[in-house]
């Protein structure tokens, strides 16, 4: 083994060991706050969301596959063509679960697509294209030591046999999955845009009436009397307190979610280009090494940065947030009989004081009938919920 080949397994073997390891174990950690989350009542409405529950899967799928690179694995090692499935396998799988993000994204808020319908069926197609992938490569034999990295992967010794396989198995769905998350970004992204620009316009009085409005719009126009200020030029500026469409109220969120497709497009495609070009340049030259050890750094660090993202994941500080309430709210400090007596002077002010008339009939009093809800008002509770119901299926 020359110089150059020790290097490269030194540096391969330091990669591995100072990556993978902080990666798994804060997906871990991770993973089991995410179990505890969704086990207790309080928080497991807040992780009621279609793109969290496939990040947990492509979480696991990380954590398996940074749990193989820091194996300790040799030549005469028992199972290594498992490892080498595994190995490819889970990574693509990951892939599948982050364009899935992508493409329910843009399903739900661009063309109005039930998020929980199509649930699963994103994961029987990432399990379809995975087994479609790396199934006819097991079979051919193809997964073993491969000498050259010390790890084992494709053990081919012939590059273009090698070649063959890795990029029509591997390399051509990771590049197209990529392909489906930046359409999948840059839909979104010009819906959003074309929305805001929309509702961004001013209304005039000469447009609230005469022409087929959207829910949004009768919305406003019906709150006009009560929420608006008309000025000399005649254009009419509404109170921020109307309902907003979810893609103006959740736009921070979207892109939050956008995130992971983009660094999962990011990872894949470099990966796959690096993949072909050592196979094609196998002479360990200092730039090739170099190259050798950017791709190996790409793979070890894909548990970690995912690890990261769902820390900090919207819906997560969210739980966390409500378990948090709730000890404070049961701490022997808190005066929980303020609160009862709060709500229970709101429950006297909000119930209707009824009386009964000559005929026995029960009459509400005029003050009471002015609280009543009126059709706006019913309306923005239903654009509400209907707020709410997109939120769980992103």
């Amino acid at each position: 083994m020359s110089s150059n080949e020790d290097h490269l397994l030194t540096v391969i073997n330091d990669v591995t060991l100072g990556a993978s390891i902080p990666g798994v174990a804060l997906s871990i950690l991770i993973l089991s706050t995410i179990a505890y989350l969704q086990w207790n009542t309080v928080s497991r409405p807040h992780l009621d969301r279609v793109s969290f529950r496939l990040l947990i899967y492509a979480l696991v799928a990380n954590v398996v596959f940074g749990s193989l690179m820091f194996a300790n694995m040799k030549e005469t090692t028992s199972g290594c063509s498992l490892v080498g499935f595994l190995t490819v396998a889970s990574p693509l799988f990951a892939s599948c679960m982050f364009c899935c993000v992508a493409l329910n994204l843009a399903l739900v808020l661009v063309y109005g697509v039930n998020g929980k319908k199509t649930e699963k069926f994103y994961l029987f197609g990432a399990v379809l294209i995975c087994a479609a992938c790396t199934i006819p490569m097991w079979v051919a034999g193809e997964f073993g030591w491969y000498a050259k990295d010390g790890a084992c992967w494709l053990k081919d010794p012939t590059p273009s046999v090698q070649l063959h396989w890795l990029i029509g198995a591997y390399s051509v769905p990771m590049l197209l999955m990529s392909l489906i998350e930046v359409l999948s970004f840059v839909n979104i992204v010009v819906f959003m845009i074309r929305h805001e620009a929309r509702f961004a316009k001013p209304l005039s009085p000469r447009s609230l009436t005469g022409f087929p409005q959207t829910r949004i719009q009768r919305l406003r126009i019906e709150a006009i009397s009560q929420t608006t200020s008309v000025s000399e030029s005649g254009t009419v500026t509404l109170a921020s307190s109307l309902p907003r469409h979810p893609v103006v109220r959740f736009r921070s969120m979207i892109i939050r979610i956008a995130l992971y497709p983009l660094l999962s497009c990011f990872l894949s495609s470099t990966a796959c280009i690096l993949d072909v070009y050592s196979i094609m340049n196998p002479d360990l030259t200092d730039t090739n090494i170099n190259l050798r050890t950017m791709n190996l750094c790409i793979y070890s660090f894909r548990p970690l940065l995912y690890a990261l993202l769902a820390g900090s994941d919207p819906s997560f500080i969210r739980a966390l947030q409500s378990l948090r309430r709730k000890s404070f709210t049961q701490s022997p400090w808190t005066p929980s009989h303020t609160t009862t007596t709060n709500s229970y002077k709101q429950t006297l002010q909000l119930a209707p004081s009824c009386s009964s008339n000559s005929t026995g009939e029960e009459t509400i009093p005029a003050e009471n009938k002015e609280r009543l809800p009126s059709k706006a008002e019913e309306e923005s509770a239903e654009e509400e919920l209907r707020s709410q119901t997109i939120t769980h299926q992103m």
